[in-house]
């Protein structure tokens, strides 16, 4: 589909792909055609391109309303569309299994067994867990308790103490179940009280690990001294009294306790960083980015049904928005003849791939009809949309293709009267929401390239999220690894005060070994505690952000815990990445461009002496009407600033002029082209003014007011 505003205008060959030449002239006669012997009549000629328009008409918009469901109905063609699967073999180009030598792993019958146990159900997989090893720890208690009754292990009979060994082994299951129930629980019954705190749920399954030892260790402790000393037989001696190595296992299974509370607390900590974290900065624009996508579905489902898929008006930009696998570009790419039975092959490849996916939309509509929720659907029109995001090419086929359906015949832009007629007056929330996403720049209408430009900038925020949420997810994992590791050195000298009787003179020599070796650690701590407030508390800045820093400008290429990777756009060196430690980056100032809101420009102009505020005056006036001027009042502010900045001299007066974008610079291409265009609009009205420079638009020399007395 072409760019321009009436695509009825480009021109549009032949898809029907390579024709066979009859093999007699017989064919040609039972056919009706003119039998001739001339050798030229059996060439296929191209079809005739057809002008047909595909903007919308307005007069059958209402009877092509869509139904707003995220379903497309049975007798509507569907679009295929692919997952975001890789190419197979995209990344070595061969058979697309990396690091094999022509041979395979197979599963062997072990393998295959823990396949079935994993696929099956909770319960059974659980019965798989406990009971071979339970029946083999009740063996000593039954042989304890009939053959062998007078066996003992410390002292104690082994039926107790085997028994106390099935109490550990079930408690840990049973400790493991609990921790799974309990996020449940929270949400039950923190919802009643408050449903601000229902998140927390989650940082409770995410601890399932951490509370099942808790629980173990706890258990453990509670049950060894009754067993071991209360017991029948113990009662019936009148022998109650701990024994020694009673007294080490119970010190062990307390450090044991208190170790798992440690691991509980730094799991705790990390978990709530991770989620405060995620709600603070992510939260927000996650929302807005599914609200965006979710309006660009309501459209794109609309323009579907005004215009069904690989409808002629449509088709390229369809098949354009289907190609995953990029075969349009590989094939335009490739050297050779570019005949249109060329693209015959590749065609091919891709309706058999939207079959396919017909018939995967067909299951997803019985899933539906028994979940009542969209399961699997490519064909739905948020699938499209969300494919479509993922590339730059599809996100400009479907932003084309949305616009140019949408557009009534004979404009030049989209209209927020168009939405609401396409959508009824049903949705008409919905279509003031679409159009104020698309309307970036609040000017009353949309344009087909600022269409274009607002739909990359969903794709491009999009993959922004996911990215920052990667590199912040590293950032703490690495923060997790290095609590890790003071967590163990904690629970080291945990096990040593509770087993060394002389722990304060040990602790002491510990500590002294330590602080002599302070130096060592002391900038390593001190740059891990500053990155971690930098990160997580002031974060100034995501991945794909543009930022200044002093006359620098940049782009966050990478997040980690104690360095950012940029790239810079500026400069002799535009290109490079450049990698500055957080440290480092904590005493600078960071202007964040991205996260700024509409920008102003200041530029200055050494003009002549003798300009007029008149001049200044026209000079103004020329600016304004360049910015108010239809074409320009997408990029500017309907306001324009001179002054007069001051004087050194009597050669020269300096003038500042201040333009208002009606947007951020984060997006340097978009501000070069506005910066040049008001450039050379600023340059023709210094010129209409006119408006001198220094020492110059004097008169000529000879005239009355400048004699030449040489």
């Amino acid at each position: 589909m072409s760019l321009h505003a009436h695509p009825s205008k480009a021109a549009r060959f032949s898809r029907e792909g390579f024709s066979p030449i009859p093999s007699n002239q017989q064919q040609f006669e039972d056919q009706g055609a003119m039998p001739t012997n001339d050798h030229t009549i059996d060439i296929p000629l191209e079809q005739v391109a057809s002008h047909q328009s595909g903007l919308r008409n307005q007069s059958s918009s209402a009877q092509l309303r869509p139904s707003l469901s995220r379903d497309v109905g049975a007798t509507s063609h569907r679009q295929f569309f692919h997952g975001r699967r890789r190419k197979a073999g995209e990344a070595g180009g061969g058979t697309g299994n990396i690091g094999y030598d022509g041979e395979e792993d197979k599963v062997n019958a072990v393998g295959k067994f823990y396949r079935k146990v994993m696929g099956s159900s909770v319960i059974t997989r659980y019965l798989l867990y406990i009971l071979p090893l339970g029946i083999l720890i009740a063996i000593p208690i039954i042989v304890g308790a009939t053959v062998a009754q007078g066996a003992k292990i410390g002292g104690v009979r082994i039926v107790w103490f085997f028994s106390w060994v099935e109490i550990i082994w079930a408690s840990l299951w049973a400790s493991k179940v609990v921790a799974h129930l309990l996020p449940y629980i929270f949400q039950l019954v923190a919802g009643v009280v408050s449903s601000g705190v229902r998140k927390y749920a989650l940082v409770i399954r995410s601890l399932e690990i951490p509370l099942s030892l808790v629980g173990w260790g706890v258990t453990s402790l509670a049950t060894f001294m009754p067993i071991m000393t209360r017991n029948p037989t113990q009662r019936a001696k009148n022998d109650t009294a701990s024994k020694e190595w009673e007294n080490v296992v119970q010190k062990i299974l307390a450090a044991a306790v208190i170790a798992s509370l440690i691991f509980l607390g730094e799991k705790t900590i990390i978990q709530l960083i991770s989620i405060d974290y995620h709600r603070k900065q992510f939260a927000f624009r996650i929302k807005e980015s599914k609200h965006s996508i979710y309006l660009l579905g309501l459209l794109y489902e609309a323009s579907r049904t005004l215009f069904p898929p690989y409808c002629n008006e449509f088709a390229e930009e369809d098949y354009a928005m289907a190609d995953q696998l990029n075969l349009g570009k590989a094939l335009k790419n490739k050297k050779g003849h570019s005949r249109s039975g060329s693209a015959t092959p590749m065609r091919i490849i891709q309706d058999v791939a939207r079959y396919g996916d017909k018939l995967t939309s067909a299951f997803g509509n019985v899933a539906k009809d028994v979940t009542g929720r969209e399961v699997f659907n490519p064909d739905s029109a948020h699938s499209i949309v969300v494919g479509a995001l993922e590339k730059k090419r599809t996100s400009e086929a479907l932003a084309k293709r949305i616009w140019m359906s949408l557009v009534c015949e004979g404009r030049e832009a989209l209209y927020q009267d168009d939405i609401m007629d396409v959508l009824g007056p049903d949705h008409r929330e919905q279509a003031e929401e679409s159009f104020a996403v698309l309307d970036r720049d609040a000017n009353g209408d949309v344009s087909l390239d600022e269409m274009i430009m607002v739909v990359r900038e969903m794709s491009r925020e999009r993959k922004a999220i996911a990215t920052s949420m990667h590199d912040v997810d590293q950032a703490i994992s690495v923060l997790d690894n290095l609590l890790s590791a003071v967590v163990l050195i904690a629970v080291v000298f945990v096990f040593v005060a509770f087993l060394n009787a002389n722990f304060v003179t040990t602790l002491a020599t510990a500590g002294t070994a330590l602080l002599s070796l302070s130096f060592v650690f002391s900038a390593t701590c001190q740059e891990v505690l500053g990155s971690c407030i930098f990160v997580f508390v002031k974060h100034p800045y995501d991945v794909s952000d543009r930022v200044d820093l002093k006359d620098d400008q940049f782009v966050v290429e990478h997040i980690s815990l104690l360095f950012t990777i940029f790239r810079r756009i500026s400069g002799q060196n535009i290109g490079r990445t450049v990698q500055i430690p957080n440290l480092v980056l904590n005493s600078l100032w960071i202007e964040n461009v991205s996260r700024s809101n509409a920008m102003s420009e200041q530029l200055q102009v050494d003009v002549s002496f003798d300009t007029t505020f008149d001049d200044l005056q026209i000079l103004k006036n020329q600016l304004i009407t360049f910015v108010t001027d239809k074409d320009n009042s997408r990029d500017f502010q309907p306001e324009v600033e001179v002054q007069i900045l001051g004087t050194t001299d009597q050669s020269k007066l300096s003038l500042q002029v201040e333009i208002k974008h009606k947007s951020n610079w984060a997006n340097e291409t978009v501000r070069q082209a506005r910066r040049s265009k008001f450039m050379c609009a600023l340059v023709a009205a210094l010129k209409i003014v006119p408006i001198y420079p220094p020492g110059g638009g004097g008169d000529a020399a000879g005239s009355a007011a400048n004699p030449n007395y040489g």
